[in-house]
């Protein structure tokens, strides 16, 4: 019932919207979608401070007088000049956008750039948030625990595969998941 796992899938450049659309049922995607849009309400009336999205600096020595620009620094200058979306809202500005693969360094590190910072300043606010907490289950911290009572002080020689194997079978055994497969065979 959590808009978080959505609201990331949603924040990831290769899936956006479309991901939830097209491979989630409707009764799903239809509640998901609107808690990612209130999560984004939410997001949207914050005050960003404007040294966030305008990088300055307070030493005078660094100012310099303004002079007029050439034809390559004008050039240069709307090149590096962001296009602001054609809606008001960041977040549907953002969902109408094509999908981006942002490769190896993942849509976190997307977020991050200033290029995405300065063209959607509270959507990325909101992806850095979300796309930031670390996914855990319980899982694995139980099989971690038992993990303790299987390596005592008389077993701690025991080589760490050997441990992996052994906590694998543990797990399997008591999920029922040994049961069903050696009935099938």
């Amino acid at each position: 019932m959590s808009p978080f796992y959505a609201a990331a899938l949603v924040l990831n450049p290769t899936f956006r919207t479309r991901y939830i659309t097209l491979h989630w049922p409707k009764k799903w995607r239809v509640l998901a979608l609107a808690k990612v849009k209130l999560l984004w309400e939410r997001y949207r009336e914050v005050v960003i401070p404007i040294s966030t999205v305008i990088p300055f600096s307070y030493k005078t020595q660094d100012q310099v007088e303004p002079q007029e620009l050439d034809t390559y620094d004008r050039i240069a200058l709307s090149l590096r000049s962001i296009a602001r979306p054609a809606s008001e809202d960041e977040y549907e500005d953002y969902n109408s956008q094509e999908s981006y693969d942002p490769g190896k360094k993942g849509a976190l590190a997307w977020w991050y750039q200033d290029t995405q910072r300065q063209r959607w300043p509270r959507l990325s606010l909101m992806a850095i948030d979300i796309l930031s907490i670390p996914p855990m289950s319980d899982e694995p911290e139980r099989v971690f625990s038992g993990a303790r009572r299987t390596v005592t002080w008389d077993r701690g020689q025991i080589e760490p595969e050997t441990i992996e194997m052994r906590e694998c079978l543990k797990h399997w055994k008591r999920s029922g998941i040994l049961d069903t497969f050696f009935e099938d065979s």
